[in-house]
């Protein structure tokens, strides 16, 4: 494979508006290396009663970013490696693999979604704030494979965690105060009803604010618009 990926994945990452551009542009760089599957992860310091552990984005949604918008794989042996170090990590998607020896339960019900074979490496700021990339296959992969793209790999989740981190330290995006404080009480699990008790709004218009907070975060869901809104730092 020439370096052309390389210059179309940098171009790519440089006019990427939001951190969704940034996983858009990822899966379609990953697709020759193998992978069909990205998603970025990240633990910093929440906001909320609730504590969330990570903030999680995907390029595709199934069953695994359902799970993992849960918390379901929060203590999966591939999150603890990323938490620790910036070592790649590497699984070809077997029940012979450690990753699925440490926690077969948990991995086996992952493989089971249709995600096998896969790669992942992090970003360490501090103690407590890390980021991490992602990348699975619905394949079982060969571990020369993965060895082979292991390299070019490195460089793809360098750049994204970089960008990602670029996005948070100068968010280009503006909340009002009742679009966060909608934010936060959806983050503590209530719903539409709850939040217009506890801010003595309408129904209604607890919900024009969180439309136009997904419209300004560029996000589907609510949850999408709370995961970006935490890591900007705009609810604090």
């Amino acid at each position: 494979m020439n370096n052309q990926w390389q210059i179309d994945f940098f171009t790519g990452l440089d006019n990427a508006v939001d951190m969704q551009d940034v996983l858009d542009i990822t899966q379609k760089t990953i697709k020759p290396f193998g992978f069909d599957f990205c998603g970025w992860r990240s633990k910093i310091p929440l906001p909320l009663s609730n504590n969330r552990r990570f903030s999680t984005l995907r390029a595709n949604e199934d069953r695994v970013s359902e799970q993992e918008e849960n918390g379901f794989y929060d203590e999966a042996p591939v999150a603890k490696h990323c938490a620790l170090s910036t070592e790649p990590i590497s699984w070809r998607g077997t029940t012979e693999d450690p990753t699925f020896l440490q926690a077969p339960d948990l991995i086996s019900e992952y493989y089971s979604s249709g995600h096998y074979g896969g790669w992942a490496q992090s970003m360490i700021e501090s103690k407590n704030v890390f980021s991490m990339l992602l990348v699975d296959s619905v394949n079982i992969l060969d571990q020369k494979d993965i060895d082979h793209v292991d390299l070019q790999m490195q460089w793809v989740a360098t750049a994204v965690l970089s960008k990602m981190t670029k996005f948070r330290l100068k968010p280009n995006v503006r909340l009002s105060e009742r679009e966060k404080e909608v934010l936060r009480w959806s983050g503590d699990g209530k719903t539409a009803w709850e939040i217009s008790q506890i801010l003595n709004l309408s129904q209604s218009t607890v919900n024009f604010h969180m439309r136009s907070a997904m419209y300004k975060l560029d996000a589907p869901n609510k949850t999408n618009a709370l995961v970006k809104a935490i890591y900007l730092g705009l609810l604090y």
